[in-house]
């Protein structure tokens, strides 16, 4: 029997505490201060790939460490990725780091803390509310501490440490391994960290030199041009392209793109809806495509007539006081991870200021577009009236005059009979000589107008042009062209504002010089009611209509300014104007329809 008094030897020896980090540090004390007089070397020589691989050397020296991975992102474009493996990588140890690598790249940093993302489901924690720290380990019998690396909160990528079958069997502390990590690293990340935020204060100084150029002037072809430069130099992408939105025409416009397209591309016009650029428009939301043709939003028509190929997508809107002013486009990052959230972040802080500085230009250009348009309309409207004249009362006044004087040379032959047909004549003459006189100032300046108001107005603007019609029609024999005018408008019961009043009946007028002219309509409907809030004015013919976006599209070079002060006025109401043709009520001609709220047309009393 054994004596009670002996100690017994156990079978198994008591295993033996593990060297936590300070017992380590201790005993490598001259190797590790050799260490980090290497790797301060390796960082002041800017040497970082280095750097990374002795880090990764030291991490193996540690007790039971039998591989190490360090990875980085690339969290700034001019930051290169580091990706460092040192060890012994057998069986599933790579597949399992490169999962978690994958996980801490693209996971949210939320999911990381709730432990929801399915790609974060297979890395355990070792007690609760440690996979805030970024451990994680799977399979006791090969386990891997996961440690992601970060500075001030900001992560940066992690380390892996494939440990030995010993260390689990030891249980050993993870928490010395950890801070030792963190000790190797630590001016490591620190070096990363600073790298990244030099380069952010350099895109700062360049937007700061951007937004200094595109305030520097105001002329419009020059601030486009600096945009898209700027842009595709900043962002070191092959293209960039600034589009206009025409939301009227329901366009976009393709505006001095850059690059070798640039040509073919400049002024082409796609529609809002079309493509990565025209989803930015209408959802006014950044957007990031990386592998374009793979992307249902993106088309390739633009490709396939300019032989570019585009790869990846920045793309952003450009908004002024919450209009779309354009949308900037930056294609085919140089590098090969793509563009970035920074890249998106800087671009969306540049249009910003390229969106006022846009604004401003283009303000400044139709500024002055709006004088030369009002030079060129007090000349058409002097054209006009010389043509009015010409063709009206002084042709009338010269009929007078030779009809006088067969009336004098009658007289001379005692032929008075025919003296009185003479004189009947040259009172007819007389009228409608009249009658023209007074619908050109009815024109020029509508007295009724300021003092009655729109429909008293309309009403005797039709009256005259009737008559004028109708007398014209006896003079040349020919049928009255329009046949018939009817006015639809009932008196209003509250008093519209002169200014609306004004450009209503200078929209009404157009519409009838523009009938009268092209349209050889036989009948013409004008009318003005009220629906709910809105004032609506209409003009609509059953003549033979037109083109309306040839019309639109070439109306700088016709010199008529007809259409656009039809959609100026309406605008000017807060209105919208439609104009269809043919109408749909006739399936002929033209309507041309106006809708303003009322509270900007009635006179406040």
């Amino acid at each position: 029997m054994p004596n009670p008094n002996e100690t017994t030897q156990a079978d198994d020896p008591p295993k033996e505490t593990p060297p936590g980090l300070s017992n380590f540090v201790l005993d490598r004390t001259p190797e590790l201060l050799d260490d980090l007089s290497q790797l301060t070397q390796f960082l002041n020589q800017g040497k970082t790939d280095q750097y990374w691989q002795r880090c990764a050397q030291i991490l193996l020296s540690y007790q039971d460490v039998d591989a190490v991975s360090i990875w980085l992102f690339s969290s700034h474009e001019s930051v290169p990725e580091v990706s460092v493996r040192v060890g012994d990588f057998r069986d599933s140890r790579l597949q399992r780091i490169e999962r978690w690598e994958d996980a801490l790249q693209n996971a949210p940093m939320s999911t990381w803390r709730s432990g929801h993302d399915q790609k974060l489901q297979e890395f355990e924690s070792l007690e609760a509310g440690r996979i805030e720290l970024g451990i994680g380990r799977r399979h006791e019998d090969m386990p891997i501490l996961h440690i992601r690396l970060q500075i001030d909160g900001l992560l940066h990528g992690g380390v892996s440490l494939a440990l030995s079958n010993t260390w689990a069997e030891l249980n050993h502390d993870y928490q010395d391994l950890t801070r030792f990590v963190q000790f190797v690293t630590d001016n490591g990340l620190r070096h990363h960290q600073l790298s990244i935020t030099r380069h952010r204060l350099d895109q700062m100084s360049l937007i700061a030199q951007v937004s200094q150029s595109l305030n520097g002037t105001l002329d419009l072809e020059t601030v486009l041009q600096d945009i898209t430069e700027l842009t595709a130099y900043v962002l070191q992408a092959q293209a960039a392209t600034l589009f206009l939105a025409d939301e009227r025409q329901g366009q976009l416009i393709f505006y001095l793109p850059t690059g070798e397209a640039g040509s073919v591309l400049r002024e082409m016009r796609i529609p809002i809806t079309q493509g990565v650029a025209g989803w930015v428009a209408t959802q006014r939301q950044h957007l990031i495509v990386n592998d374009a043709v793979k992307d249902p939003r993106f088309s390739g028509q633009v490709d396939a007539k300019t032989g570019f190929k585009t790869e990846s997508i920045l793309c952003v809107p450009l908004l002024s006081q919450g209009r779309l002013v354009g949308v900037l486009e930056v294609l085919n990052k140089e590098s090969k991870s793509g563009f970035t959230q920074e890249d998106q972040a800087w671009l969306e802080t540049m249009a910003n200021q390229a969106a006022v500085a846009l604004e401003n230009a283009r303000l400044y250009q139709n500024l002055r577009n709006e004088q030369e348009r009002m030079i060129q309309a007090e000349e058409e409207i002097r054209r006009q009236l010389n043509r009015d004249l010409h063709d009206g009362p002084a042709q009338l006044l010269n009929l007078i005059i030779m009809n006088v004087g067969v009336a004098r040379q009658l007289l001379d032959r005692s032929r008075y009979e025919t003296v009185r047909s003479e004189l009947d004549l040259l009172e007819n003459l007389g009228r409608h000589a009249n009658r023209e006189v007074r619908t050109l100032l009815f024109e020029l300046r509508p007295l009724i107008l300021e003092s009655q108001g729109l429909v008293p107005a309309l009403r005797s603007y039709v009256g005259q042009l009737t008559e004028s019609i109708n007398s014209q029609a006896q003079m040349t024999g020919h049928p009255p062209k329009p046949g018939k005018i009817d006015l639809e408008a009932k008196d209003l019961p509250f008093s519209l504002t002169p200014q609306a009043e004004k450009n209503i009946f200078s929209v009404v007028q157009e519409a009838i010089n523009n009938i009268r002219k092209y349209a050889n309509a036989d009948n013409v409907w004008i009318r003005v009611f009220m629906d709910g809030s809105h004032l609506i004015f209409s003009v609509e013919d059953d003549g033979v209509g037109f083109d309306l976006q040839a019309v639109q599209q070439d109306n700088e070079t016709r010199g008529s300014f007809g259409l656009l002060n039809i959609y100026e006025r309406t605008e000017i109401m807060a209105g919208v104007m439609n104009i269809e043709s043919p109408s749909p009520n006739t399936g002929r001609g033209t309507l041309i329809l106006g809708r303003v709220p009322l509270d900007s047309v009635q006179r406040k009393i």
